[in-house]
């Protein structure tokens, strides 16, 4: 007798022996017992979960010595020649091989025929989303009224391509994905009665690898008791399958937690040697890193993770040493890089590009940690309130800047400018910021702050580490410690500081030119000189000598005398 593979020997024989599949059978037991089986099934769902079997169960119960009943003897004639797929009254139908218009014209008339043996004639047509527009359209009056004794049952894999004409005059029911727990339970079954050694963990890494398909599980337990002669370890799944194991994934995510790039490029090499498949391993990172932010945000993560517990127990161990958005990221790196991989032929490059991108990641900061900066920033410029000295200030960067409320910046804002100095010359132009006495700029400093925080608040964020330091020729002198350099620089760009100036202007009523120093510019300038602040060349006190005309233009425009030509 010729050998019979395992998913074929152990290929079920009556409603109870499938597996995973409760919520069908129950169904389909009931509707047998009270005589309310319908003309026409749509079974869909992935590979290898037990569509085409539950259909010749469902014939078996129907036309069984027996039956109609919920329990097939799996005796009689009718069963046994079901089960050995000769039987006249069951015909299975590749609905990719026989899509055309013609071979549905054929069934069309070949069920008007009654049953060889049984009660009822069943049709069990396998991918029948393959049928063509023209075969499915040809079909449908057969489908709406067929003869008393003939049944229909469709299984596919794409139910979504069965046109809705046809799938509305059928039950339909959906398949699941047999869970890892059920599938290593029916392997435990079948090396029982084949005399295989294999532990629980082996039995586990067959059935994840399967990914949900029984019949998958059986045959790589069959390829695998053939390599073995009888005793499989785990070491051989990927020997023989070229799976990559949780352990392989596990180490390989560590290099790259670890942002070791020198040992992950190593690790590439090693595996390419062997001859891991890059995509499909890309593939099972992407899974690797979901299964660690499971880990990183479950209580109980060995509910959703298909692993073994001592797996899970590494998962948040390794999980611990990232951050959330660390997950996120690397998980959206190799992503990516699969996607690519999948479209490309240069797949060892793309791969280890997006490994190195991943190792070599910056700290990531979450958004949470952001806006609270932001919020941080806010109060500080809204409910405290600026403290200042007259002089160059001492304070660092960091310390606290007192702003008034809204409620006393209202009242300040609604104060009229401060009134002109007396001295001043009116015929001179328009009035200048060197009018302002520099107390009073402290004072309105907090102010300026507020309305320029209405306009932009990343502006107000730099400005508030700055303070005024010090007026000459129009000119506003703003200070900064040595280390905010950043803070001096961006606030010098064209934009920002014209907003700035544009607020001076409003809250002084004239204009005023503004310059960004830091406390290093201030100690190398001369004790009391500002003047360079201004863009203006350090003034020469004397006067020259024996020139009635320069003296008289000095004191008529109140002038002096910046440059002494060389005679």
């Amino acid at each position: 007798m010729s050998y019979v593979v395992f998913a074929r020997k152990y290929r079920p024989k009556d409603f109870d022996e499938i597996v995973g599949q409760d919520h069908i059978t129950a169904t389909l037991k009931n509707a047998i017992k009270q005589d309310r089986v319908a003309h026409a099934y749509l079974f869909s769902g992935p590979r290898g979960v037990g569509k085409t079997t539950t259909a010749r169960i469902l014939a078996k119960a129907l036309n069984c010595e027996k039956g109609p009943t919920s329990s097939p003897c799996n005796k009689c004639i009718s069963c046994q020649e079901i089960s050995s797929s000769i039987s006249m009254d069951v015909i299975e139908i590749d609905g990719a091989s026989n899509r055309g218009i013609d071979e549905i014209r054929q069934l069309r008339e070949n069920v008007k025929f009654s049953p060889v043996h049984g009660r009822y004639k069943m049709y069990i047509i396998d991918e029948v989303h393959m049928l063509t527009q023209e075969a499915f359209n040809a079909l449908l009056k057969t489908l709406e009224e067929p003869p008393r004794h003939v049944k229909f049952v469709f299984a596919t894999t794409l139910a979504q391509k069965v046109i809705a004409t046809v799938s509305s005059r059928c039950q339909r029911f959906d398949f699941r994905r047999v869970s890892i727990s059920d599938m290593v339970s029916k392997l435990k079954e079948i090396t029982k009665k084949e005399s295989i050694k294999a532990d629980e963990e082996t039995l586990f890494l067959i059935a994840k690898q399967a990914e949900g398909s029984l019949r998958d599980a059986e045959s790589i337990l069959d390829q695998l008791n053939t390599f073995t002669s009888g005793a499989i370890k785990k070491e051989d799944i990927a020997r023989i399958l070229g799976a990559v194991g949780e352990e392989l994934l596990e180490d390989f995510a560590q290099v790259v937690v670890e942002r070791d790039t020198k040992n992950a490029l190593k690790f590439i090499d090693r595996l390419i040697s062997e001859g891991k498949d890059l995509t499909f391993l890309a593939l099972k990172l992407v899974g690797h890193f979901r299964n660690l932010m499971v880990a990183k945000l479950c209580a109980n993560p060995e509910e959703l993770i298909d692993l073994p517990p001592g797996s899970v127990e590494k998962l948040i161990d390794q999980a611990k040493k990232l951050s959330q958005e660390e997950i996120f990221y690397i998980s959206n790196i190799i992503s990516n890089a699969h996607e690519s991989m999948k479209r490309n032929t240069s797949v060892r490059t793309i791969f280890e590009m997006a490994v190195i991108k991943a190792a070599k990641r910056a700290s990531l900061t979450s958004l949470g940690e952001i806006l609270n900066k932001i919020q941080d920033i806010e109060k500080r410029i809204e409910n405290k309130t600026v403290e200042r000295e007259t002089a160059c200030p001492k304070r660092s960067g960091k310390d606290p800047i007192n702003i008034p409320s809204k409620n006393e910046t209202a009242v300040k804002e609604k104060t009229p400018p401060s009134p002109p100095i007396e001295n001043r010359n009116e015929e001179a132009g328009e009035e200048s910021i060197d009018d302002v006495e520099f107390s009073k700029i402290q004072e309105l400093w907090p102010t300026l702050l507020r309305i320029v925080r209405t306009k932009k608040i990343s502006i107000a964020s730099y400005l508030l580490e700055g303070s005024p330091i010090a007026i000459e020729k129009g000119c506003l002198a703003i200070g900064f410690p040595e280390n905010y350099s950043l803070h001096k620089e961006t606030l010098e760009e064209r934009t920002n500081k014209l907003i700035i100036e544009e607020t001076l202007k409003e809250v002084f009523n004239r204009p005023v030119r503004i310059k960004f120093i830091t406390q290093e510019a201030r100690r190398k300038a001369p004790q009391g000189d500002y003047s360079s602040l201004s863009g203006e060349k350090k003034p020469i006190e004397s006067k020259m000598p024996n020139e009635p005309l320069i003296e008289s233009a000095l004191e008529v425009f109140d002038g002096r005398i910046i440059r002494k030509p060389k005679r």
